[in-house]
């Protein structure tokens, strides 16, 4: 049993992991199983919520709400403009159904019940829509609760050369 040779392995992650969450069990022996190491040993100074010195040097890109959203909803349009429906459809023929992390995976699983009947595509589309928007809002609360990194804003139609002139730019002031 996975529980019982992370427990023998790894006493440190058996002692704090979520024993329930079969996906971060598996992944903590999987991790021992090809390392060679307890997965305790492997954890970076990310998992804390600090990155030490490294914390001048991470940067969050971020937007504006409405431009954020805006750039979402585009994103959306074209992946269905681009065949998602097809490619979704290909992949249940191909057993994805079977596979409960691709099945909770935003977009392939609305599609799934667009395919099933359970809502027209234009519902479903809206729905992909406000799925990633909520997503990209639990990412950035993530970042602003978790890590200690420099926030940059991005504005709308903002050139990646003045983005990357922002960010050489705190580098140069350092920290404040």
């Amino acid at each position: 049993m996975l529980l019982e040779e992370l427990a023998v392995c790894d006493p440190s992650t058996y002692a704090v992991i979520d024993r329930r969450n079969k996906r971060r069990v598996v992944r903590a022996v999987e991790v021992i199983r090809l390392t060679g190491r307890p997965f305790s040993e492997l954890k970076s100074p990310w998992n804390d919520g600090t990155l030490g010195e490294w914390s001048q040097r991470f940067f969050i890109l971020n937007r504006e709400p409405d431009d954020l959203r805006r750039r979402i909803y585009d994103r959306v349009d074209k992946m269905f403009e681009a065949g998602l429906v097809e490619e979704t459809r290909r992949l249940l023929e191909s057993g994805l159904a079977s596979n409960p992390t691709a099945m909770q995976a935003i977009g392939y699983r609305q599609v799934v019940e667009y395919l099933r009947g359970e809502r027209s595509l234009a519902e479903t589309v809206e729905v992909v829509k406000k799925r990633t928007w909520e997503y990209a809002r639990r990412q950035l609360s993530w970042f602003r609760h978790q890590l200690c990194g420099r926030w940059i804003l991005i504005g709308q139609d903002e050139p990646l050369e003045m983005v990357a002139e922002k960010i050489l730019e705190v580098v140069r002031k350092g920290v404040d």
